[in-house]
């Protein structure tokens, strides 16, 4: 059974700008902390903590696979995407406004988490997932389930011209942008995303919605507070027992 989560700042153990349930120690929080925080999340998706795999995101569109690495809960590598087929095996990526999206085979044999910010969704990391998953679990991609978990929202996404244009040149609509009383262009990252992933075939895809700039008692964000700052957790994983594989 494949179970998957995404994580608020609500709860937890860190304490200061960290308040309070951060889940990297990157940024100057404690490892104690953040491995506190990350055990009570997976454990209450009834996850396994010692079977996260997490990755250093560069904003790119590379997927690593896990199945062949030893669990634990950091990967010492640039990947913006990871992909599993292993029961007790979980894949995460962490944001602050960048959106998360979760894919999931409905056989249950294979899943991805996704890191997309505006960066990696115009090049083209979700179709980079699809790949990935539809490979490893011998299916279509009408055969997959998607969530998009919160990110920065088009209220608050202002960006400049040469970000609507690379979206554009990319194949985005444009109806995805809109001018705000500042002249500036916002853009509606979650709405392309949910495109992308249907264009791409993918008929069950869910918003969870949100703002992370606007729901600061709720959310992490970057662009509101800067570092040092914590980090949301979005994860998905396949339960069972490490020891076992489906390949």
């Amino acid at each position: 059974m494949v179970a998957h989560g995404f994580s608020t700042r609500l709860g937890g153990v860190s304490s200061g700008v960290f308040h309070a349930n951060n889940m990297h120690d990157k940024k100057g929080d404690s490892k104690e902390n953040v491995t506190e925080n990350r055990q009570r999340f997976l454990t209450a998706l009834d996850l396994d903590p010692e079977g996260l795999f997490i990755v250093e995101q560069v904003h790119g569109i590379d997927i690593l696979d896990v199945d062949e690495l030893v669990p634990g809960q950091t990967v010492e590598l640039e990947y913006d995407g990871l992909v599993t087929t292993r029961p007790g095996f979980t894949v995460g990526v962490t944001t602050a406004d960048c959106l998360p999206v979760l894919l999931a085979a409905r056989n249950g044999r294979a899943v991805a988490a996704l890191h997309a910010g505006w960066r990696g969704l115009a090049a083209g990391i979700l179709t980079r997932g699809i790949e990935a998953v539809c490979s490893r679990a011998s299916c279509d991609p009408g055969d997959l389930w998607a969530a998009v978990g919160p990110g920065i929202a088009s209220c608050c996404f202002e960006i400049g011209h040469e970000v609507v244009e690379t979206f554009l040149a990319n194949g985005f609509p444009e109806p995805f942008f809109h001018a705000s009383t500042s002249g500036r262009p916002h853009g509606d990252l979650t709405g392309m995303a949910a495109w992308n992933l249907t264009r791409d075939g993918v008929v069950q895809v869910r918003q969870l919605g949100g703002c992370t700039f606007c729901e600061s008692e709720k959310y992490y964000s970057f662009r509101r507070d800067g570092w040092p700052n914590g980090l949301l957790l979005s994860v998905i994983g396949i339960r069972g027992t490490r020891q076992e594989s489906t390949r």
